[in-house]
């Protein structure tokens, strides 16, 4: 028969401490007979008696005396380990590897980084920007920033913030070409269509329940929502990008939102993991702080 001997060893020591069955059952929270059961099977295990029981009152052998002695020690040193392991988890630690877009990670990620380990000095950051859409697990990352309508099956997601997706031009553009008034009037303009998403010229709208899908064309698509922004400030043509890109130029002047009743499609700032279970502390301390520091109203958004 096999049994726990730390766990027979903390029921015999809470019955000497106690000087009862009942007393150590009352302290540990379970029955006088579980209580009686663990020291049977620990003397049964180690084939000496422990205890002499009388109707009155329990006293240690000889063997149980030395026993306690060396249990009390043992369990200390348990307890001592169980406390530093417990610790020790709940510092975040070690290196971060962590995945982003260009856009994203230049403009915003890279700040909060630098916050982020001035606060844990413990941990490291290992970041890699791409556009492409990296696999976690595959490439070894700890967690990926993404932003998009939702997230693939197999990660696990929490939403750090929004992020909001507007029509914008250069002043001088738009006294050039005149501001539209319709999202149908964008098919008369040069709009610059951002290649990454799966139908690059379809620009989709809302106002009020009412939805509007325009097939647009331009002289320039690119993956870089960083280049298509700089040449609508130039004075090129029309973009749809999200403001956490075009806010500096928005409260500069450089861009002027157009369409502000109409609705672009809004997307999420996720961080994405592999896996919920026993997440680490540096995983869990950097979600965290970037949930705190850019959400739930994002600062890119003010003032524009």
């Amino acid at each position: 028969m096999t049994i726990d001997i730390v766990a027979s060893m903390q029921v015999f020591n809470a019955v000497v401490d106690a000087g009862s069955f009942a007393g150590a059952a009352e302290k540990l929270d379970f029955s006088r007979g579980m209580a009686t059961r663990y020291v049977a099977q620990l003397e049964g295990h180690l084939g000496v008696r422990l205890l002499n029981r009388t109707t009155r009152k329990l006293s240690l052998t000889e063997a149980g005396q030395d026993y306690y002695g060396r249990a009390a020690q043992i369990l200390a040193m348990v307890a001592e380990a169980q406390s530093s392991v417990v610790q020790e988890a709940s510092i975040p630690r070690g290196t971060l590897r962590v995945a982003s877009s260009h856009a994203f990670g230049v403009r915003h990620l890279g700040w909060a980084i630098t916050e982020y380990l001035q606060r844990y000095p413990g941990v490291k950051v290992d970041i890699t920007l791409n556009d492409r859409m990296v696999d976690l697990v595959e490439e070894g990352f700890d967690i990926g920033i993404r932003v998009a309508e939702k997230i693939d099956l197999g990660l696990v997601a929490r939403k750090l913030t929004r992020a909001r997706i507007v029509a914008c031009a250069s002043p001088g553009y738009l006294k050039k070409h005149g501001v539209p008034k319709s999202p149908e009037e964008l098919v008369e303009h040069n709009c610059l269509s951002y290649s990454n998403l799966n139908m690059p010229n379809e620009w989709h709208f809302m106002r009020k329940g009412v939805e509007r899908t325009v097939l647009v064309t331009g002289d320039l698509r690119g993956n870089s929502g960083d280049i298509l922004r700089n040449a609508a400030v130039e004075g090129l043509g029309v973009i749809l990008q999200p403001t956490f890109l075009t806010y500096e130029a928005l409260r500069k002047k450089k861009l002027v939102r157009i369409l502000p009743d109409w609705e672009a499609d809004e997307l999420t700032v996720f961080a994405v993991y592999p896996n919920r279970k026993f997440l680490p502390p540096k995983v869990r301390s950097f979600i965290d702080f970037l949930a705190e520091r850019f959400g739930p109203e994002p600062y890119w958004d003010f003032d524009i």
